[in-house]
């Protein structure tokens, strides 16, 4: 995390929501980036299943956009023209250079990998079969599987 992140917080946040209580949230700068994680979850109409929701908070005003599959291009691949229009009525110097984003556990403030796979792609097999009893370590990608029912 910058040094102007850690005194003035993050500018954008996405809520990950469950039964009106924020349970994750990931953190960064670029709301485009925070939104392009997301993304591909909403292809093809998909939603959050009950009892789970998505928000991107601007965190200097406290202003919510509650997220749907009309927020991004049918393919995921892109945020819609009504997404980036909500965002530049809410944040007129939204578009700001990005970093990797924070991701963390609303209740404990721990942070949370976004994926199990390390930086590079390499995967580590022996580790994986050293851990093969424990429970799969929580990220950000496997949350997600979770709200989205899959």
């Amino acid at each position: 995390m910058g040094f102007l992140s850690r005194l003035f917080g993050f500018r954008w946040s996405l809520y990950i929501v469950n039964n009106g209580q924020l349970a994750y949230a990931m953190h960064e700068n670029s709301v485009i980036r925070i939104a392009g994680y997301a993304s591909s979850f909403f292809a093809n109409g998909g939603c959050p299943v009950e009892p789970w929701s998505l928000y991107l908070n601007f965190n200097h005003k406290h202003q919510t956009i509650k997220l749907g599959p009309e927020h991004f291009t049918p393919d995921g691949e892109d945020l819609s023209a009504l997404l980036i229009q909500q965002i530049e009525t809410i944040d007129p110097g939204w578009c700001v250079k990005g970093a990797e984003p924070v991701f963390e556990d609303a209740s404990t403030k721990r942070r949370l990998k976004i994926t199990e796979y390390p930086p590079g792609g390499k995967i580590d097999l022996q580790a994986m079969l050293d851990n093969i009893d424990k429970p799969p370590e929580l990220t950000f990608y496997s949350v997600m599987n979770e709200v989205f029912g899959k």
